[in-house]
């Protein structure tokens, strides 16, 4: 787990990792079998993005927008905050090496819409257009 530090209760079976930097954060989420991200509120969410484009697969709960993650293209959408929900997704992911090779492939192309030079490109061309 790594982000803030929260209160929740420890186990022994999951390492904590908080107050990380953003070079530690990219190296263990590019070497991470996949991203869990219960959240109950996301906006626009860089986590999944960032883990994309490290060809790491994401679990996401249903806060994080569509138009971020796609159920089964780019990701898996868990419409529930129940731990056995998250539990059986992971395991269908971690189990399922073509579903996992497709997930990673489609999140590693899908993240390309976001590179910042694209984006620039395609904000000239509206203010060109509106010249």
């Amino acid at each position: 787990m790594i982000g803030s530090s929260i209160q929740l209760p420890r186990t022994d079976a999951v390492e904590y990792a908080f107050g990380v930097t953003e070079k530690e954060k990219l190296e263990l989420l590019c070497n991470a079998k996949a991203l869990i991200l219960p959240s109950k509120y996301e906006g626009f969410s860089y986590v999944a993005l960032e883990a994309m484009a490290c060809g790491t697969p994401i679990v996401v709960s249903n806060a994080v927008p569509e138009e971020v993650v796609i159920n089964n293209f780019n990701g898996i959408r868990v419409n529930s905050f129940n731990p056995e929900d998250y539990a059986n997704a992971l395991e269908k992911l971690l189990t399922d090496e073509e579903l996992w090779l497709k997930l990673s492939r489609n999140g590693l192309e899908f993240v390309k819409q976001f590179d910042y030079i694209e984006i620039a490109k395609r904000y000239i061309s509206i203010i060109n257009e509106l010249l």
